[in-house]
């Protein structure tokens, strides 16, 4: 299983290749970050561009991103934390051949896979990991030809942090996490790409390790090449865009370099073009042995499909995981009693009332801000009372009667 091509070069054998499995359609999102020094974020709601294939047919799709209060957007040390979840995930799906909700993973266990130290940091990251994925949302615009559709989804549904109390009075020995259902059947039936863990921890540099990530799903859908324009790159990580070449190659090749170093990348070319008047760039790269040898795992060991994939759309699963929210309103009514608490029924009716009528992004984000404020030791006299009167705001936006009762 872990044998290479014949063209391996020496940098490929450096470390021994370590198989996990990302699910196809999550993993074509370039919904990361690189790792920001200090500020805060310019919004809590982002817009990433990008088209993927449904049965050979290219598909545009526009994601809106939504941070969960304070939180953020995931960053490339969340994408670490993910890659680890994923490794985990990879190994119990082959020791047990299926995977059920909750998923129970100890914060040891996480950081070991990611080669941290079990220590003060090392489970602050960890924490503030679950809280941007559990607090993340997605809506979804789906255009094929003339139609256009649009739903949204979350991945992880719901969560209790590692010994955390649940609503009946026990404590988790473990980080429970409720994953979203498709996200696991997905998973299940092979709608996933290899990939090399070892070699995705090898890379040091941010832009190294998102490139890695949003290339990986390109190659695999265009048979080992990919193409995207430039200001789309900028924008859906969150860049400094430039106009002149010689910036653009100083802002991306040296983890070009890094990424041929190891075999992922052979080559990478920037094509210029006239749009509205303006020069811009399209990005056109090539996969290196590395990817190439992972490709052929995915053929001939894991037996998945390698050409253009005929599985379900993200507007689809988007439109089921409202569906199972809609159907099931007790799971987002549980999670505002836990982070309210729950033997404060006072407002009950109205939290009926908030689930009914707001979309569930709304109302995971309010929770977000308010499990953020607490993580930082900010004191909240009354968190029902400040929820009450961010849920009415939100309610006031829509002109929902409710809202403007005392």
């Amino acid at each position: 299983m872990n044998n290479l091509p014949e063209n391996s070069s020496p940098s490929d054998l450096l470390t021994e290749p370590r198989y996990l499995l990302a699910e196809k359609q999550l993993a074509s999102i370039p919904f990361w970050e690189p790792k920001k020094k200090g500020g805060k974020e310019r919004s809590g709601v982002k817009v990433v561009s990008f088209t993927s294939m449904l049965q050979g047919e290219p598909v545009k799709l526009t994601l809106k991103v939504l941070a969960g209060g304070d939180y953020g957007f995931p960053n490339t040390t969340d994408l670490e934390f993910f890659r680890a979840f994923e490794q985990i995930l990879t190994e119990r799906l082959h020791q047990q051949g299926e995977l059920n909700n909750p998923i129970a993973v100890t914060g040891r266990e996480m950081l070991e896979a990611v080669d941290r130290v079990a220590g003060g940091t090392g489970y602050r990251e960890l924490r503030r990991f679950f809280g941007k994925l559990h607090a993340l949302a997605f809506e979804v615009e789906r255009t094929q030809g003339h139609h256009y559709k649009t739903g949204r989804f979350h991945l992880f549904h719901a969560m209790y942090h590692e010994g955390e109390k649940r609503e009946d009075g026990s404590v988790t020995e473990m980080n429970e996490i409720e994953v979203a259902p498709w996200y696991l059947k997905s998973l299940q039936a092979g709608n996933c790409l290899v990939i090399d863990h070892a070699l995705f921890q090898r890379l040091s540099l941010s832009l190294s390790k998102l490139l890695h990530q949003f290339l990986h799903a390109q190659f695999h859908f265009h048979q080992g090449v990919a193409s995207e324009w430039y200001a789309d790159v900028a924008n859906n990580w969150q860049m400094k865009e430039y106009s002149a070449l010689s910036r653009i190659k100083q802002q991306l090749d040296p983890s070009h370099e890094e990424l041929k170093r190891v075999g992922f990348l052979e080559s990478w070319d920037y094509i210029p073009f006239k749009k509205s008047g303006k020069k811009a760039y399209q990005i056109r790269w090539k996969a290196g042995p590395q990817w190439v040898a992972m490709e052929q795992v995915q053929k001939a060991e894991f037996g998945f499909n390698v050409v253009q994939p005929s599985d379900q759309m993200l507007f689809l699963e988007a439109k089921q995981d409202q569906a199972e929210a809609g159907a099931d309103p007790e799971g987002t009514l549980v999670s505002i009693l836990d982070v309210v608490g729950s033997t404060d029924r006072k407002y009950l009716p109205f939290w009926k009332q908030v689930v009914r009528d707001l979309p569930r992004s709304v109302v995971y984000k309010a929770l977000g801000d308010i499990r953020e404020r607490l993580l930082k030791g900010e004191r909240i006299k009354n968190k029902g009372s400040y929820l009450v009167t961010l849920m009415k705001l939100e309610a006031k936006k829509r002109d929902l009667p409710w809202a403007f009762k005392d």
